[in-house]
């Protein structure tokens, strides 16, 4: 009685995308972090922020805001990580698959098939006895 290993598939393309989107994610807290801390380090007189402002800063701020850069990123951030999710489920369920016909083999291997091995040894006027008390 030996057991043999699942075949492992190669899912490359799959640990990729989960990679990029993991990527995506722990860059998004990094600039959270990042702009947090210089928000909390902007100097304070009187209880008020003292902001520092430009022409050229005003004019960044504005095409940022007018931009649908942030609405974009979130969307395609959505759509990739829902494709990620269908293919870990489509892999999940492959797995399950396999496992389950892997499994059934095994127990009709080392159970029924010994007694239908055993059954054929016999001669074929036992053979017919065991078929019609097993038709019963």
């Amino acid at each position: 009685m030996k057991i043999k290993p699942l075949e492992k598939s190669n899912n490359f393309g799959m640990g990729l995308k989960l990679f990029f989107l993991v990527g995506l994610i722990g860059t998004g807290f990094l600039i959270d972090k990042v702009f947090v801390r210089k928000m909390s380090d902007a100097p304070v007189v009187l209880g008020k922020t003292k902001g520092i402002k430009g022409s050229l800063q005003d004019k960044l701020v504005a095409e940022v805001q007018n931009s649908n850069l942030v609405k974009e990123s979130v969307e395609g951030a959505g759509r990739l990580g829902g494709q990620i999710l269908g293919d870990a489920t489509e892999i999940i369920a492959d797995v399950a698959s396999s496992a389950s016909s892997t499994v059934s083999t095994f127990i009709y291997e080392n159970s029924i098939g010994k007694i239908v091995d055993q059954v054929s040894k016999l001669p074929k006027d036992q053979q017919e006895k065991i078929r019609e008390q097993i038709c019963k």
